[in-house]
């Protein structure tokens, strides 16, 4: 997260900002030259992560859980995994929350979100709430329906798994030879195939249902 993210989160336990103009939201932050655009992204941007929401028309603000809504899947963050090389370690810390229209993901099971690092599954085609299809670039959100954690349940998927405590982000395949988390990448040479051993510590987390967007 963004240390001004951080800083306005930790501003608004203890403020309404609701009640307190930008420039005033600055100064309090200890940022008096920050313009009133750069803090409204990063106001925005916490409430695309379901961490806070602030409006001043009608003078309210709220906080984490209670931005619970019915439309929406309240989907946790926990952390990062790896388009790349198994090389980021799991971290299972919530660091925010996405808000998903009911209406745009179908799932079977709890939900939770991982941000992308690495490019190796940018071409990847992975539904997205809109009803498009997209890979999954550095910064963008994979959701993950962990009702699917066999190896039989995935073959052919997108999946979200924890090899030797790295999580990565890989196409799970059966080849006559071995079975393999294969990239999805426009710079496919770059990413060889990761080749799953019987004795390597291996968990399947879930399977990729959609891709969101992300920006920082």
């Amino acid at each position: 997260m963004h240390d001004i993210q951080q800083q306005l989160l930790d501003l608004a336990n203890t403020k309404d900002l609701s009640r307190v103009s930008l420039r005033n939201t600055a100064e309090l932050l200890g940022r008096p030259t920050m313009s009133p655009s750069v803090l409204q992204h990063h106001l925005h941007q916490l409430e695309k992560k379901g961490l806070l929401y602030v409006d001043r028309k009608s003078k309210t603000q709220q906080l984490g859980a209670n931005l619970a809504d019915k439309r929406f899947h309240v989907i946790p963050i926990v952390g990062m995994a790896s388009c790349g090389p198994a090389n980021q370690f799991a971290d299972e810390a919530v660091e925010g929350y996405l808000h998903v229209s009911r209406n745009s993901i179908r799932k079977k099971g709890d939900l939770f979100a991982v941000r992308a690092t690495g490019n190796s599954m940018n071409n990847a085609d992975i539904a997205t709430p809109n009803g498009g299809r997209a890979g999954l670039d550095e910064g963008d959100y994979a959701i993950v329906d962990t009702s699917y954690t066999s190896v039989s349940d995935n073959l052919g998927k997108y999946i979200v798994s924890i090899i030797n405590g790295m999580a990565n982000i890989k196409k799970l395949a059966k080849r006559s030879y071995d079975f393999a988390l294969l990239s999805e990448s426009t710079d496919m040479d770059a990413y060889p195939p990761i080749i799953i051993d019987k004795d390597d510590d291996y968990l399947i987390n879930g399977r990729i249902i959609a891709v969101v967007k992300g920006s920082t």
